[in-house]
């Protein structure tokens, strides 16, 4: 019963990092339902704390920024990536590991030039991760990289 659902799951995750205007409608719900779920919190310990100072517009204006950031990188590493004569689906690639695994990487001088030095034209999935972790000290497993782009590679399929 629970086989059906990782798919479908898959098939949600690859289509909102593939498209912005999903991936900012996720954020904004993600960050709307943190903040139903965290506001009675905080308020409740500001009660018992006897002193809060909240500034909900900073707590939206650094998430929105935080977006903004990760938003801008991944358009680097698009322009990169197809300057360097890679494909659409390798770009989509090099922005998903950015997203899943690099993210913390992003704000690092020359993290999108490192990102795209791990691609090559003909290379294994086995051989981009392994460059990958070596260049940026990670331990990303091969099957979750597959696990994480191949809709992506279906998609392609079934549009040539």
């Amino acid at each position: 019963m629970a086989a059906p659902v990782i798919p479908i799951i898959k098939k949600v995750v690859v289509t909102v990092l593939t498209d912005k205007r999903l991936r900012k409608i996720l954020l904004g719900i993600v960050l709307g339902v943190l903040f139903i779920i965290l506001m009675p919190i905080i308020a409740l310990l500001g009660i018992f704390s006897g002193d809060i100072d909240l500034n909900v517009d900073r707590l939206y204006e650094q998430l929105y920024d935080q977006q903004a950031k990760m938003e801008v990188v991944a358009q680097e590493i698009e322009d990169e990536m197809l300057d360097a004569g890679f494909t659409q689906t390798q770009v989509e690639e090099a922005q998903t590991l950015y997203v899943f695994a690099l993210h913390d990487e992003g704000e690092k001088d020359g993290f999108v030039l490192r990102l795209v030095g791990c691609f090559e034209t003909d290379q294994t999935d086995e051989e981009l991760v392994q460059k990958v972790n070596t260049e940026f000290g990670k331990d990303i497993k091969t099957e979750d990289f597959q696990n994480a782009v191949q809709e992506l590679r279906d998609t392609q399929v079934s549009d040539e």
